[in-house]
């Protein structure tokens, strides 16, 4: 994705869930495409980086009530996450990004011997 050309993002709407497993955040991206979409891992950051683009058909334009918006959030991951094992997919305008816990910090149960 090439870098945006202004300084101003919108922060998408997300929603972050727990289980025993790690983590999952839903962001809601309308009008981004695959191709407009950036996700990295870096230290202890994760950054979603969306741009929705004016849509260029070659037709006169009437009436416009939508805009090309450039969407940035960033979430500061914590030391139970596996950062090498993180997964996305991105469906119809939402990201969900799995951020799974490191296995030696996963609760396990413990057999006890009689």
């Amino acid at each position: 994705m090439n870098s945006c050309t202004t300084n101003h993002y919108v922060r998408p709407a997300a929603t972050i869930i727990e289980n025993q497993d790690g983590f999952l955040i839903e962001a809601d991206l309308p009008g981004v495409t695959r191709e407009g979409l950036q996700l990295t891992v870096e230290d202890d950051t994760l950054t979603i980086l969306g741009k929705r683009a004016a849509a260029t058909n070659g037709s006169r334009q009437l009436h416009r009530e939508t805009v090309p918006i450039d969407y940035r959030r960033a979430f500061e991951l914590g030391r139970e996450i596996d950062r090498a094992k993180v997964e996305a997919r991105f469906e119809q305008g939402v990201l969900r990004v799995f951020l799974p816990k490191a296995e030696a910090l996963k609760p396990r149960r413990v057999e006890v011997a009689g």
